[in-house]
């Protein structure tokens, strides 16, 4: 297979929708039942503000309801007044079937913007 051919199958999950972040929020879970492999997860964060910060972490759940904690899918919590791009790679096969994303926000006073979207790859079949 082609790596143009393995790019194409790649679908685009919104696991936190671009928004001013103000206060906490706990984003809806998105189903993964369809997907398999890896997940490539990135966050995006403005600069938020005097002493602002966000800690923002994915949790799974067997039945979109009860969430806890995926372990390793933290990203690094940004650095007052300053703006962040990463990624977190996460295997599916080894999450619950839904996932969801948590920002925290702390701090001073002000607002950002702040999204995660993730490709993930459809199951073959």
């Amino acid at each position: 297979m082609s790596s143009s051919s393995v790019a194409g199958r790649a679908e685009v999950l919104d696991l936190a929708p671009n928004d001013v972040v103000a206060s906490t929020a706990t984003e809806t879970g998105v189903d993964l039942l369809s997907y398999e492999g890896s997940m490539i997860c990135v966050l995006d964060a403005e600069a938020g503000g005097s002493g602002i910060t966000y800690a923002v972490k994915l949790q799974d759940s067997d039945d979109d309801s009860t969430y806890g904690d995926l372990s390793g899918a933290a990203f690094t919590t940004t650095t007052a007044n300053t703006a962040l791009v990463e990624k977190l790679v996460v295997d599916i096969d080894n999450c619950k079937r839904y996932v969801r994303a948590v920002i925290t926000v702390a701090g001073g006073s002000g607002t950002g913007a702040v999204s995660v979207k993730a490709l993930a790859f459809p199951k073959y079949g």
